[in-house]
């Protein structure tokens, strides 16, 4: 079995967890008053804002460890994906066509996060090389809240060159190989 690990997305994760601290004091300098000098309305209005502010905060610490959770794994013959807590992929390492670099433009579109191009596109990154994998047949996928029929795959790993290499050496023996070659033909 081989891992592959995303990059970690601390773009996203230190603006989120500024964000919750921001208004985690905010609400807690504004709320305070009305539990110190206020009457029994106020109190009750404060405790209702401090349990809103702390499911704010448990929602924003939940998405912040989901996106952490994010690989690409080939065990055996099949190659799975993993992208954050939300986007689950796989398909037979068989059918796989080529692997290949990429540099898609505008850059800025591909980098952070889950894109699709919602006809066979799947893109999976937080930042780093793209490597764009190509598959001898479409792979229905479900992106909630709908499915495509994937056929090529964009993914940016932590090391690109051991997962090419890896799709490489593993696909030149499969039908996906015959299939390149008959193409080529």
């Amino acid at each position: 079995m081989r891992r592959f690990d995303f990059a970690t997305a601390f773009w996203f994760r230190v603006p989120l967890k500024v964000l919750v601290l921001c208004v985690t004091v905010f609400a807690f300098l504004s709320l305070v008053p009305a539990l110190m000098d206020g009457d029994a309305d106020d109190v009750q209005r404060a405790i209702f804002g401090f349990t809103v502010v702390a499911m704010f905060a448990a929602i924003a610490s939940t998405f912040a460890v989901a996106i952490n959770d994010s690989f690409v794994e080939i065990e055996g013959e099949v190659v799975y994906v993993r992208f954050e807590a939300f986007f689950n992929m796989e398909f037979p390492l068989n059918d796989v066509v080529s692997a290949r670099l990429i540099d898609p433009r505008p850059r800025w579109r591909y980098r952070f996060g889950l894109s699709t191009n919602f006809a066979d596109r799947i893109s999976c990154s937080h930042g780093g090389r793209l490597i764009e994998v190509t598959l001898a047949r479409p792979w229905r996928t479900r992106l909630w809240p709908r499915y495509i029929d994937v056929t090529r795959v964009w993914l940016a790993v932590t090391d690109p060159d051991a997962l090419l290499s890896t799709l490489r050496g593993r696909s030149a023996q499969s039908p996906g190989a015959l299939y390149r070659a008959q193409r080529a033909a």
